[in-house]
This record gives C-alpha cells, sequence and structure tokens, in this order.
C-alpha cells in the first residue's frame, strides 16, 4: 500500500524527494513543502526563506478558511495539517508552498520531441564549432566581410 504522500503527488502530478533532514519523503516547493503528517494525514510546513511575517500572517488565514489545522505558528513560518483526500485543501496547499506542477504533455507533443531528438542525434555543435560561427555572424553583421567582399 502506498503511502498518502505518494498518493497525492501522484495523483496532482507533484514530484516527491527525501528530506535531507530526517530522510522522509516530501514534496518539495520554494516557500515550504508537504510531508506526511500522520497516516493519511499530510501537513504543509510553510517556511518562506527569509521569513517574512506578512506572507505566513496571510498564508494562515487563507489555510484556516480551507479548514486546516494549524499545528505550528511561528513569527514568520508555520505548519498545518489537512486531509489530502479534500481537493480545495490540496490545492491551498500547494499554493502555500508555492510548488509548481510536473508538466503534463500529449501524446503529439511528446511525438514531435521524440522526432527532434531522434532528428537531431549526435548533430550537437562542439563549443569551437559554435564560437568560429558566432565570430563569423559577428563579423558578418559589422560590416567587415562586406567590406572585404568589394575589395
Amino acid at each position: 500500500m502506498k503511502a498518502a504522500i505518494e498518493n497525492a503527488a501522484e495523483a496532482h502530478r507533484l514530484r516527491t524527494r527525501l528530506d535531507p533532514d530526517d530522510g522522509t519523503k516530501i514534496i518539495p516547493g520554494r516557500l515550504g513543502h508537504i510531508y506526511e503528517h500522520d497516516e493519511g494525514v499530510l501537513g504543509v510546513m510553510v517556511m518562506p526563506n527569509p521569513p517574512r511575517r506578512q506572507y505566513w500572517g496571510c498564508t494562515r488565514v487563507a489555510l484556516l478558511r480551507a479548514g486546516f489545522s494549524i499545528v505550528q505558528d511561528g513569527d514568520g513560518e508555520g505548519a498545518a495539517t489537512f486531509d489530502p483526500d479534500n481537493p480545495d485543501q490540496v490545492r491551498a496547499a500547494i499554493r502555500a508552498a508555492g510548488i509548481k506542477r510536473r508538466r503534463k504533455i500529449s501524446p503529439k507533443q511528446r511525438e514531435l520531441q521524440v522526432a527532434r531528438l531522434q532528428a537531431s542525434a549526435g548533430k550537437a555543435p562542439r563549443a569551437t564549432e559554435t564560437r568560429m560561427l558566432a565570430a563569423m555572424d559577428r563579423k558578418y553583421h559589422n560590416g567587415t566581410v562586406n567590406e572585404n567582399l568589394e575589395r
């Protein structure tokens, strides 16, 4: 049986990773992370760096309106628990922690990207070739090549 955090991450196209501090699975974000607080209960930790008192204050009010329980309330950071089966609470937690969803690619977009990669396989220019082409392009646009051709 999967953990609640893995189910939530899969259902909402979110990435998981292991927390370097204690080795638990989290869903990381720019302003905090989502973690498994208890069996079937998730928590959102809001920790902007540097701590912003006003951000946490506004976020705390929004989370309370959505039905969260505040478990830690600091000056500029805090934590709240929520039900992972409630889509409104999950959406609010994702927004509060600044989490980006994984991109969803349509089958047509996937085919185009695969074709593009296959067409360019092994054809990437080396760094020296790229620099030479850029230098030639600059000479051409500066007019030095045109002047030399007229002589």
